[in-house]
């Protein structure tokens, strides 16, 4: 009992001996209040008292505790909640005003003091005003605006916006912080207290305002988007873990005016039926995704039926932003999916427009083409894509179009470079006339379809080039929309300074609805000046000519081509331009199956003879139209087996002129003869041949002659006449004269020597078989 008494007695010595030397340290304050810089405020202004800048060690929420220590004598101030981070405060009594702030964490306090000095106000007014509180979801982009602040001072307004409070983690800010109207996007949800302050000489105001933020993921829906975006805007994935849930519900058609709305990768946006979007003049539109497999950005119907939403209406005229990765469906009640208008640039990679009715994408007549590849436009109702003529160049071919056609409005390609239409698995509906001019070429490659819109045409003028390059495997092909018999105008060249279009293996069809130009439809018509190459083409169902080439100063190769079933003429050309028809020309089934050939132009080359081949279908020539006679001015040779047939009144004459020696040579061959003949059929319809040159090459061989020797009321007539005055000549043999309307053959006696005639033989002649005089 004593041991354990004499230990007690030693544990308190020691006990009250550290006592005494060490005690145990207390834990620091982690709390320091702050009540904000002393403030100076008129009467009637509005002050705010601001704990934001108070702070806690512990890195956790404090609460707050204004008190008022001291006040002017009888004043009585309106002070908001004094339990808050902030309170507001304003008094029409002048003097000072003391508050204390005391915040408090657990057992912790700290206080702070902070003196407000108020003057009499005068007509001087300043008042902030920030704007009413507000709830958003979140990822809508919150604009605050301070510019209906009241300022009767005379001065310039300074602005200064803070955030007093913000979520846990929040690390947003004001852009700009400094200016009448700002904005913040919200990155948590939760309480954003915001304290507006405004400058104006020395007078000072604040405001604040609470912009509370609601979290989408935690409802049961989507975000709803329903008021339009005047501040830069992004929209994130909000739920990111159910991919196939809308993120975002547009209830009202919205509009972007001067801000950018940015859409996130994964983000998925339903419209309400009716709805869409519509981007300014001065706003823009930035849709970018990288991953299109996992992370696509999607515009919906909130039905998945064609033409439920409106669509996307883009008036922009900023720098174009991206849309990469977006798929677009449901959409098209205006007849649209995305329409670009107003000058507005489009840079469209890697999208998706489907299910829509209307058009797919709209490219108006105004609008550019930044980028346009890897796109895929399918199951739209009218068409995958409309667009300018002078933007199809541009598509690239990677682009898959499918099921529609593509519709091709406001035609004029004039930029004067070279337009090279890509192909894909459908064809282009021309809609409006094509017009390539200024220099510019148009080229079209195997497999292009090309199909016209009723009573249009494809101009080809000033200087321009059109080259179709078809292949023997895979043609090109032109035609009707309405695959109707001369459904559209044709193809009009003209004044090709030189550069020369070609058409090779094509197949053109439905042509003829109207004359492009002059008095007939033709499937092809060149005018004057115009530079030709038509070769292995069909030319096929159409109203009027096939081939219409009678304008001045026109280059010509015509090789292999087939015309057929066509109402008018298969060809109709200048005289000077026959020598140019291929021999293999197919010509079938015409409502007047005859190479039509205007005698207007004289037939005079330099260097060189002209020839007639004729066709292997032995289809003839008619000579008509502005000109009915064959003046023959050079060497000609007419080849065995053709067919002319000479209108009531014409005749063929043979003369030297401008330093040219002319010479007729009609050259058939036994069982193959050449045939001249008048179109009416009956006896002294047509004038006859007259030789007025002595050339050697003067000749006639194996040839029939029919229906000419016209009378004359006060001269001879006859079928061939070698004339005097200038002197001619001629050799003929084996050849038939009928149905002349007085002699067969004429020549002077001065001069019968120059007549070599052997082997004729002469039917229904009612004068002499060969006179002279």
């Amino acid at each position: 009992m004593k041991n354990l008494k004499f230990l007690w007695f030693l544990f308190s010595i020691a006990f009250l001996t550290w006592s005494c030397e060490g005690k145990f340290d207390e834990p620091n304050n982690p709390l320091t209040a702050n009540a904000g810089e002393e403030q100076e405020i008129t009467t009637g202004a509005m002050a705010v008292l601001d704990g934001s800048k108070s702070t806690n060690a512990a890195g956790k929420p404090m609460e707050y505790s204004w008190k008022l220590l001291e006040k002017p004598t009888g004043a009585n101030p309106t002070l908001s909640v004094l339990n808050s981070i902030a309170v507001q405060f304003t008094t029409d009594t002048e003097g000072a005003y003391t508050f204390e702030l005391t915040v408090s964490y657990n057992a912790w306090t700290d206080k702070a003091e902070v003196t407000i000095v108020v003057s009499e106000g005068d007509e001087n007014f300043l008042e902030a005003r920030g704007g009413d509180d507000q709830s958003q979801n979140l990822g809508t982009m919150i604009q605050l605006d301070g510019t209906l602040s009241l300022n009767e001072t005379g001065e310039d307004l300074i602005f200064l916006w803070e955030f007093v409070s913000k979520p846990e983690g929040s690390t947003v800010q004001f852009s700009p912080s400094n200016a009448g109207i700002t904005n913040f996007q919200p990155d948590k949800p939760g309480e954003y207290l915001i304290k507006m302050t405004i400058k104006a000489g020395n007078h000072q105001s604040s405001d604040l305002i609470k912009v509370t933020i609601l979290d989408g993921v935690n409802g049961e829906g989507p975000v709803i988007l329903n008021s339009d975006i005047l501040a830069d805007k992004m929209l994130p994935d909000v739920f990111v873990n159910n991919p196939e849930k809308l993120d975002y519900l547009v209830t009202k058609d919205i509009a972007v005016k001067g801000a950018k709305l940015t859409v996130d990768p994964g983000v998925r946006i339903g419209f309400e039926e009716g709805t869409g979007f519509t981007i300014d003049a001065n706003g823009s539109l930035r849709v970018y995704t990288m991953d299109v497999t996992n992370k696509p950005i999607i515009f919906q119907g909130k039905e998945a039926n064609k033409g439920f939403w409106d669509g996307i209406t883009i008036f922009s005229t900023q720098a174009p932003e991206y849309i990469v990765g977006l798929e677009l469906r449901d959409a098209g009640k205006l007849g649209y999916g995305i329409k670009y208008t107003n000058g507005s640039k489009a840079h469209l990679n890697r999208t998706t427009v489907h299910n829509n009715l209307g058009v797919g994408i709209w490219l108006d007549e105004s609008s550019s083409l930044e980028e346009f590849k890897y796109n895929h436009l399918h199951d739209n109702e009218v068409s995958p894509l409309k667009i300018p003529a002078r933007l199809i160049s541009e598509l690239f071919i990677e682009n898959q179009i499918l099921d529609k056609n593509i519709h091709v409005t406001e035609g004029k390609i004039l930029s004067g470079l070279e337009h090279i239409w890509p192909n894909f698995t459908v064809g282009f509906d021309i809609l409006t006339d094509l017009v390539v001019y200024n220099g510019s070429s148009l080229v079209l490659s195997e497999g292009a379809r090309i199909n016209m819109n009723d009573d249009k045409a494809i101009r080809v003028i000033n200087g321009s080039v059109l080259k179709i390059l078809g292949s023997n495997t895979v043609p090109v092909k032109i035609e009707g929309i309405s695959k109707q018999k001369g459904a559209w105008r044709g193809i009009y060249i003209e004044n090709s300074k030189d550069r020369p279009s070609s058409i090779y293996l094509t197949e053109i069809r439905h042509a003829g609805s109207n004359a492009i130009a002059g008095q007939t439809p033709a499937t092809i018509k060149l005018g004057n000046g115009a530079k030709f190459k038509l070769y292995k083409t069909v030319l096929d169902q159409g109203k009027g000519d096939g081939f219409e080439a009678v304008g001045s100063n026109i280059g010509l190769a015509f090789e292999e081509n087939k015309i057929i079933n066509h109402t008018g003429h298969p060809v109709s050309v200048a005289a000077d331009l026959v020598e140019h028809l291929d021999y293999l020309t197919q010509m079938e089934n015409n409502g007047i199956n005859e190479v039509a050939v205007d005698g207007f132009k004289t037939l005079a080359k330099d260097g060189g003879e002209i020839v007639w081949k004729g066709f292997a279908t032995r289809t003839p020539y008619v000579i008509k139209g502005l000109g009915k006679d064959l003046t023959i001015q050079s060497g000609m040779r007419i080849k065995d087996g053709v067919t002319i047939k000479m209108q009531p009144g014409s005749r063929i004459d043979v003369q030297n002129a401008n330093g040219r020696l002319g010479y007729l040579t009609v050259e058939g061959f036994e069982g193959n003869p050449v045939i001249i003949q008048g179109t009416t059929e009956s006896a002294g319809s047509w004038y006859g041949i007259t030789y007025s040159t002595s050339n050697q090459q003067n000749v006639i061989r194996h040839a029939l002659i029919k229906h000419a020797g016209k009378t004359m009321s006060n001269n001879f007539s006859a079928a061939v006449t070698v004339d005097n005055v200038p002197q001619g000549s001629l050799m003929v043999q084996n050849t038939k004269i009928t149905h002349s309307g007085q002699h067969g053959i004429a020549v002077t006696k001065q001069f019968a020597h120059l007549l070599l005639a052997s082997d004729l033989s002469f039917e229904e002649i009612k004068g002499e078989q060969i006179f002279t005089w």
